[in-house]
């Protein structure tokens, strides 16, 4: 028997989504205290990640600004 293999692609935009349902979820009390407690660990992690990926995306464009303000000065150097 061969198993497939599924690939599911899962964006920040997603993991951003779930986890704003879930808090506003917690906020109208829709879980009991129990099932809050067991979701503090993923919603903690989740919440990590995203800040971590979006730290990381500003300072990729951070980069790529100064490289291009890099290449453009270089640019101006050549023509003269």
């Amino acid at each position: 028997m061969s198993s497939q293999q599924t690939n599911i692609t899962i964006t920040i935009n997603h993991l951003n989504s779930l986890l704003n349902g879930v808090i506003l979820a917690q906020k109208r009390g829709i879980y009991s205290f129990e099932e809050s407690g067991l979701l503090s660990e993923p919603v903690k992690v989740v919440s990590q990640f995203i800040k971590v990926h979006n730290e990381n995306e500003e300072q990729k464009k951070q980069e790529q600004l100064k490289l291009k303000k890099e290449q453009a000065k270089l640019e101006q150097e050549q023509e003269k």
